[in-house]
């Protein structure tokens, strides 16, 4: 199975620094061997990879084998280096040390460590719209499950067993997923891979199975089963807040739609204010673009009113009535409607709000990463990924009007993804001529659901799965109905999350097991989100090495030999080991014999693999150029990521700065 984990782009650029010598410099790097010093183990079979390993809690070294162990532990979760085996008092013991400079911390019982052979790491998506997943205790019965035609029912009975606490003994199932979702941003956990094998579901879909060690940082025995108490999840779901912060267009065109919305807003307000009081919260930003000589309509982005201003009715209707149209005409028909978007990440306060929806109103395309007028120099999967990486969701009410005829397929390009929601799907509303009356009644509609979810939550319950309008009550080739759906599912998604937060849902405690990356009754579904586990100093190596590789392709061209050669390796080392990007040792990985190592190592490979020489020479000029482009909106995205302390976790409480950790989504790595 391939998942493109990683671009092209950032191999390419990566040969054309290496070879023109622009070499970042290192935050924080571990120290390169001396000559004569210790290296840590190679793994089986391999001439270049060392062997490492996670230190499980409670893991304190000993000078020697079977020695009494020190006062002070290894923090767990850490990554270590196996610099030797032995056998001691109580089983096997592991030389281990922190970096692969010659260092070592002491010996640990083999039982103290995992082994790893990767930086990937798996979470568990939101179960808003697919089956709690199952544990296996080997390969072989969950190959065979994904394998069958009958899956969705024999896994059905085993999730029903499981939770009914009925398994046999020698029942294949090791776990359950927990009922309640985990938010990882909130409470952190890993779900390293040791071991994988692909799988083949038999409705057509490629799988894995993933051999992964689960466990969290406050690892104590699992508790007794207990049935969630319904007065308990009322109680619990009584405090749900949501909030809701409208982008909006104020250029010219839009001048009927920005009366529309208010009409919406009002009605909203006055049902908000007379039952759920301060439960739901409103905000605006207004968005503008720049004028023909390249200076801001006024603003670009402009936050009209705060989550906090919309708990007053009339203050906040005020403020709406302020954010006035344009009567000026942009340069072109593109507006920055992500400056729109960011603004509202960036400047609403949303502490305390669980349910966070932004919702963008616009008739034309956005600035994208490329664009010289583009505030954000980001592209829309960055955008969105800033987004999800802060609980929230965007919704897109794109107004296809007349006037923007050529611009509908850049919009709709730029829209589908920025609203893609995790294993929920697109919210784009594409409204057909811009027609006012079919816009108004989208908006209202919307507004009808978020207001129905936060009564049900009143009331103490989740938004059932089915919250958006029933066939009956649109037409049947209306193509927002199913955005309308997926719209009331991500609010579901929300809801799960705050009910799983408060209740202090925790994974299992610590066992190894085997578990599909896709929900086994439908693997259109991912089950399993993969991701980079990656230091603050690594990224802001990253983050350097990249804007010296983009520096390096704008004035250089190498030899298509020496370009694959270097780019294959560069592409391989990245998604094996995160933290050699700048070191010395990664400048000539392609001498070091690497390619075919980390290729039989990996059970995600990056799309760079395909990419052939011919492919290379056919590209055009502009396709060269889009590399670069796209590399830049990456450099955006990871200074917004390391600037948002909130995103940063210290694994042990005590690391500080560059120490802290990150779990990096595959798609968002170039």
């Amino acid at each position: 199975m391939t998942i493109p984990a990683f671009r092209l782009r950032l191999a390419t650029l990566l040969a054309l620094a290496w070879l023109a010598a622009f070499a970042a410099p290192a935050i924080a790097q571990d120290p390169a061997p001396s000559p004569g010093a210790r290296k840590p183990l190679l793994m089986a079979g391999t001439t270049s990879l060392w062997q490492r390993v996670l230190t499980r809690p409670g893991a304190r070294p000993s000078q020697s084998p079977g020695g009494p162990p020190a006062e002070a532990e290894i923090p767990p979760l850490t990554m270590v280096f196996v610099y030797a085996r032995a056998a001691g008092d109580g089983g096997n013991w592991l030389e281990v040390g922190p970096n692969t400079g010659g260092q070592t911390l002491g010996w640990l019982p083999e039982a103290e460590a995992i082994d790893w052979k990767q930086t990937l790491v798996v979470n568990f998506t939101n179960p808003v719209n697919r089956d709690r997943a199952l544990f296996f205790k080997d390969s072989a019965p969950l190959l065979s499950i994904m394998e069958a035609p009958d899956a969705e029912a024999r896994t059905a009975a085993l999730r029903q067993a499981a939770v009914s606490g009925t398994l046999p003994p020698d029942s294949p199932i090791a776990a359950i997923e927990p009922s309640t979702w985990i938010d990882p941003a909130k409470t952190f956990y890993l779900l390293p891979i040791l071991n994988w094998t692909d799988g083949y579901f038999a409705k057509g879909f490629p799988g894995l199975a993933l051999q992964v060690a689960a466990t969290s940082l406050q690892e104590t025995a699992d508790p007794p089963p207990q049935a969630t108490n319904a007065a308990d999840t009322a109680q619990v779901m009584a405090g749900y807040r949501a909030g809701v912060v409208f982008v909006v267009d104020t250029t010219v065109s839009m001048d009927p739609y920005v009366a529309r919305t208010r009409e919406t807003i009002r009605t909203l307000i006055e049902k908000l204010h007379a039952e759920e009081g301060d439960k739901l919260s409103l905000g605006l930003v207004g968005f503008r673009d720049v004028l023909d000589d390249g200076r801001p309509d006024e603003y670009i982005a402009k936050v009209f009113a705060t989550l906090s201003d919309g708990l007053d009715p009339k203050g906040f209707l005020d403020r709406f009535d302020a954010a006035k149209v344009s009567h000026a005409d942009n340069r072109d028909f593109r507006e920055d409607s992500f400056a729109g978007v960011k603004a509202a990440l960036d400047d609403i306060d949303w502490t305390g709000v669980a349910g966070r929806l932004i919702v963008l109103i616009t008739d034309a395309s956005p600035r994208r990463a490329n664009d010289p007028y583009s505030s954000t120099h980001l592209d829309p999967d960055q955008l969105r990924l800033l987004a999800q990486s802060k609980g929230a969701a965007v919704l897109v009410i794109h107004l296809k009007t007349a006037a923007g005829k050529d611009d509908h397929a850049a919009a709709e390009d730029a829209y589908q993804p920025l609203s893609d929601y995790p294993n929920v799907g697109s919210l784009y509303f594409p409204i057909e001529g811009g027609d006012l009356r079919t816009f108004g009644s989208v908006i209202d509609r919307i507004a009808g659901i978020m207001l129905g979810q936060m009564q049900t939550a009143a009331e103490g319950q989740v938004a059932p799965a089915a919250d958006a309008p029933a066939a009956a009550d649109t037409k049947a080739d209306d193509p927002s109905r199913e955005a309308l759906a997926r719209t009331g599912l991500v609010g579901r998604a929300m809801q799960l999350a705050y009910l799983g937060q408060k209740e202090n849902g925790r994974v299992p405690r610590l066992f190894s097991s085997w578990i599909s990356d896709r929900d086994i009754a439908n693997p259109a579904r991912k089950a399993l989100d993969v991701r980079v586990l990656i230091t603050k100093n690594q990224l802001s190596d990253l983050q350097t090495t990249l804007a010296a590789i983009i520096d390096a392709g704008e004035a250089t061209r190498v030899a298509p030999n020496d370009f694959f050669r270097q780019l294959r390796s560069a592409a391989a080392t990245m998604a094996r080991r995160p933290e050699g990007v700048g070191q010395e040792e990664s400048r000539h990985l392609a001498e070091l014999g690497l390619i075919g190592e980390y290729l039989e190592g990996l059970p995600y490979r990056s799309r760079i693999m395909e990419l052939t020489e011919d492919d290379w020479l056919s590209w055009s000029f502009g396709q060269q150029r889009q590399f670069l482009d796209d590399l830049q909106a990456k450099v955006t995205l990871y200074q917004q990521i390391y600037d948002n302390t909130d995103l940063w976790i210290a694994l042990d409480g005590q690391r500080t700065g560059g120490e802290a950790v990150y779990p990096m989504p595959l798609d968002a790595l170039p």
